[in-house]
């Protein structure tokens, strides 16, 4: 959820924003812990549906994000300053969304504010995680390790999100391409087939149930596609709405880690994304309790992040990591729990966060590719019987009017 704010810092200087988090305690929680005395806070208004369709087809991706924060951090390095290096990095993106972004942050800068205060105004592109990063670089003096850093994680984030995607290209796309078939098979070639073969004399209930389902399949579409296309659209939108609530989404993670391959996929790959995140921020000396909270928000499920913030709540109160989530056993493998308990033992935390990270990491690269060498056999073979039993459905008919001559 999203909340905006006019908030007064240490200083007395007035700020407003939005800020992200899953419910209003939380978000009202990160405001104070970043030294704020909020004057007005709301729930922010929805955006309307075209909104989040334009935004989604203009939406910045991680490898932008990841390219726009490498270029950053060499000019930096270059010992190039600040607003010379974004006017550089706006000249070069072609990105519209990010190029308008790095304007407003190079304006907000001229104008007197901190680099992570011009960032926190972008939600939607710099993540809580990247904000925090910047903001405890600024007070070490370190920002272009921080961004370097920063560009690592994206980049590696991307490319277990691109591996992801490309292992679930070919079965969407072959069983989209099944879709289109049954559609032109039942609304146009069968409901002809159907005329012909009555036309024969061949009585409808002699025929193969499977091509009586399909002969009436065809006619009821054919007469009613109007009324089903407004259906399927309506039935699209309700869904879209419901599963873009926090309900929806609680629902949608329940089933998702539930699932009996999928569940055990996603949980390594958040699991990853949470030792990674987790194991970065500890680098760029962010508090371990913030820097768990900001994980939260980084990990992409709504369970692993309710999960995240109550460790974060007991560590502020003195207890172990590694003794919390050991009341997650479904969320956290005792792998993760034992290999902090080694860290915060010897104070190694990051390092073995790490060590963790590229285990799930390389865990989540094998499965992936596991399932995109079984997934096309089995899809193969799924295809091939319903191909047959479509076919079958309209030659057995046409083989009992060959038999009538």
């Amino acid at each position: 959820m999203k909340f905006s704010y006019s908030a007064k810092n240490d200083k007395g200087e007035l700020k407003s924003g939005t800020v992200e988090a899953f419910s209003e305690e939380a978000a009202i929680d990160v405001l104070q812990k970043a030294g704020l005395a909020i004057l007005k806070f709301e729930r922010k208004k929805e955006d309307s549906f075209s909104e989040k369709v334009v935004f989604g087809l203009n939406r910045v991706n991680l490898k932008e994000v990841a390219i726009f924060t490498r270029q950053l951090a060499t000019l930096f390095e270059a010992q190039v300053s600040i607003t010379e290096s974004l006017q550089t990095v706006y000249n070069q993106t072609t990105q519209p969304v990010l190029k308008a972004a790095v304007y407003d942050v190079y304006s907000d800068i001229e104008a007197g504010m901190s680099f992570s205060d011009a960032l926190s105004k972008h939600t939607y592109i710099f993540s809580s995680f990247y904000v925090n990063m910047a903001r405890a670089a600024e007070m070490t003096g370190r920002l272009d390790s921080a961004l370097n850093y920063l560009a690592d994680y994206y980049d590696s984030q991307a490319v277990i999100n691109s591996k992801i995607k490309n292992a679930m290209i070919y079965p969407i796309f072959l069983l989209g391409l099944f879709g289109v078939v049954i559609a032109i098979m039942v609304t146009v070639v069968i409901p002809q087939l159907g005329s012909v073969i009555l036309e024969s004399g061949i009585a409808f209930s002699e025929l193969p149930l499977m091509t009586q389902i399909l002969f009436s399949t065809g006619t009821f579409v054919q007469s009613h596609y109007l009324i089903i296309i407004a259906f399927i659209i309506g039935v699209l939108f309700l869904l879209y709405r419901y599963f873009s609530s926090e309900e929806g989404q609680m629902l949608m993670g329940t089933i998702l880690l539930n699932m009996p391959i999928l569940g055990g996929f996603l949980k390594k790959v958040f699991v990853s994304r949470f030792a990674e995140t987790f194991s970065v921020l500890l680098r760029g000396n962010i508090p371990v309790a913030q820097a768990l909270e900001i994980s939260a928000d980084v990990v992409g499920s709504p369970y692993y992040q309710e999960a995240i913030y109550e460790v974060a709540r007991g560590v502020r109160q003195g207890e172990n990591i590694s003794d919390l989530l050991d009341q997650y056993p479904e969320y956290f493998p005792a792998l993760v729990n034992q290999m902090i308990a080694v860290g915060e033992k010897t104070g190694k935390l990051d390092e073995l966060l790490s060590k963790l990270s590229k285990f799930y990491a390389r865990e989540v690269e094998n499965l992936v590719n596991s399932l995109t060498e079984i997934i096309q056999p089995v899809l193969i073979v799924l295809l091939g019987v319903l191909v047959g039993g479509l076919i079958a459905a309209v030659i057995l008919p046409i083989y009992q009017i060959a038999q009538q001559f």
